[in-house]
């Protein structure tokens, strides 16, 4: 065997070796190994005492959850702003609708998107001179209103989570204007923005729709709500509107009624 094809085995080797640990998450399993006892105990402590999606998990899904969360804290800046003091706790709930939101994914990181404005409550937006309790800057910068965050992740069926509304246009964001997302995403968005149109012009004609109202101002509107009631009203969700509500567990890769949060989608896999 020549040296060049001794090379050239060692590299399919190393890369079959990456692959397999990647495809089995033994690297997130390590980490949480290597995070602690102590660590690993108080972020399930903390996410099972606020959360009702981190409690729906099962054991190995708590522990995938966490090592992103924690992972996460490393690499997104959260800024308080008019002197809001940002503490570990409140990190992790910003953190969290980002987890959750992008857990059914293997590649979860949102590449572009990793600064986020914290504001104590609802703050003027320098462009449009109007409140805001929240919005996704193209640039790379969501906005987060803590009061508005706060009481979305408290009242969990209302289908109001700023937390998952705004991480909701960030993926958006990602899957239309980049490549940084797993393969087939941008088909499954475009099934839910066709389905939208029809679905906002019956917003805007009737009071009955399980939308709020603001579902009807664009699609990107649409869909961030259509991700609110993905998560808080399933059941209601699915019987209403099938046909969306499967796109959306197609592109999430949850699927909230059934109790399934990942699946088995290893064949999507990007390398990037």
């Amino acid at each position: 065997m020549s040296q060049s094809d001794s090379i050239y085995i060692t590299i399919i080797l190393a890369v079959f070796i990456i692959y397999t640990l990647r495809r089995f998450e033994i690297f997130d399993f390590l980490k949480v190994l290597f995070m602690g006892t102590d660590k690993k105990r108080a972020l399930k402590q903390f996410f099972s005492s606020h959360f009702k999606y981190f409690n729906q998990l099962s054991d190995q899904e708590k522990d995938i959850f966490v090592i992103r969360a924690y992972k996460l804290l490393q690499k997104v800046r959260i800024i308080g702003r008019q002197d809001f003091k940002v503490s570990t706790d409140i990190k992790l709930f910003v953190i969290a609708a980002y987890v959750q939101l992008t857990f059914g994914f293997n590649f979860y990181m949102l590449p572009k998107f990793r600064t986020i404005l914290l504001y104590p409550d609802a703050y003027q937006n320098k462009i449009t001179g109007k409140m805001h309790y929240g919005e996704v800057n193209p640039k790379g910068i969501v906005v987060l209103s803590w009061k508005t965050l706060l009481k979305g992740h408290k009242i969990t069926d209302d289908a109001i989570n700023l937390g998952l509304h705004e991480m909701a246009h960030a993926l958006m964001h990602t899957i239309i204007h980049s490549n940084d997302h797993e393969i087939g995403l941008d088909r499954y968005l475009r099934n839910i923005v066709n389905l939208s149109y029809e679905e906002m012009e019956k917003i805007k004609s009737s009071d009955n729709h399980l939308f709020r109202s603001y579902a009807g101002t664009n699609m990107y509107e649409f869909f961030a709500i259509a991700v609110e009631n993905f998560f808080e009203k399933p059941v209601e969700f699915k019987k209403h509107l099938p046909q969306l509500y499967n796109y959306l567990v197609l592109l999430l890769k949850q699927d909230p009624v059934s109790g399934k949060f990942r699946f088995n989608h290893n064949k999507n896999i990007k390398w990037w």
